[in-house]
């Protein structure tokens, strides 16, 4: 049977490298009041904290979680990520994060592995101290859920104003 040796990341001494990712789906007022809100929030957060240096903010505004694809910010921040210019990623949420749980899942393993870590404030959930990914999944699995949910209520809408002759076009 093959062995397997694990290595782990040299912490070098100085500050820890962190940045944030902030995400909204939509262009809307309240939605961008939110996306700015977030950036100020990690701004000011992370320099707060004398053992952290801020490399980025990183922020999509009016772009679906449901694919990293459009997400230009995103995929920045996993470029820096392999780079190895982070090694702390703060995002407000698992649903601004990714609401595709295969590319969250991939997405954190990959980085777990580069000895990146991620933290979900509002779920409380730190990558470095997950015993397993049962607890990130279910999370993911919700956000997908509630992505998809949406969208299918949007379009009943739709379709509904169309039936009743309400229907107004952007």
């Amino acid at each position: 049977m093959a062995q397997v040796q694990r290595i782990d990341p040299v912490i070098l001494p100085g500050k820890e490298t962190v940045a944030a990712y902030c995400r909204v789906s939509t262009d809307s007022k309240d939605q961008m009041n939110s996306y700015q809100t977030q950036i100020a929030y990690y701004t000011q957060l992370i320099a707060e904290n004398p053992e952290w240096e801020l490399v980025d903010i990183y922020a999509d505004a009016g772009i679906t979680g449901t694919s990293i694809e459009k997400r230009d910010e995103f995929k920045r921040m996993l470029a820096d990520c392999r780079a190895g210019k982070i090694r702390r990623v703060l995002v407000k949420s698992v649903s601004r994060f990714a609401q595709n749980t295969l590319e969250l899942l991939e997405t954190t393993r990959e980085l777990k592995e580069l000895g990146v870590v991620i933290v979900f404030e509002e779920q409380g959930i730190d990558t470095s101290q997950m015993l397993g990914e049962m607890q990130l999944t279910m999370f993911a699995l919700a956000a997908q859920e509630e992505s998809t949910s949406t969208s299918a209520n949007i379009r009943r809408s739709y379709q509904m104003r169309m039936e009743r002759g309400t229907y107004i076009t952007n």
